[in-house]
């Protein structure tokens, strides 16, 4: 898994970027439970990297929990949790974004 992140699979690689933004899901305490990965339509498992916190909002939303990680080590994140494409700075549709939690601005 060593190709570049690519943000189209048709347009070919793009440099990685030294960090990204994750979307995670987290326990009631906000520690990370999981990387949050998205199956395509052609079936294949995607891991979604944004180059910066406002592309990551603009992409997931407000509520969406986020992990700023090395981009060196997504090797590790594939190990763990096997993904077939890294996409880079993709929107995500809205029926799969997370809704403000219970309670919120009450």
């Amino acid at each position: 898994m060593d190709e570049p992140l690519t943000d189209n699979p048709q347009a070919g690689p793009v440099p990685a970027p030294p960090v990204v933004y994750l979307p995670v899901d987290t326990d009631a305490d906000g520690q990370v439970t999981d990387v949050k990965m998205i199956k395509l339509g052609d079936g294949r498992v995607a891991l979604l990297g944004y180059t910066a916190l406002d592309r990551f909002v603009d992409c997931w939303g407000p509520h969406q929990p986020w992990l700023l990680f090395d981009s060196r080590q997504l090797d590790d994140i594939h190990a763990a949790k096997p993904f077939d494409v890294k996409l880079l700075d993709v929107a995500v549709p809205e029926e799969l974004r997370p809704a403000a939690p219970q309670g919120a601005g009450a």
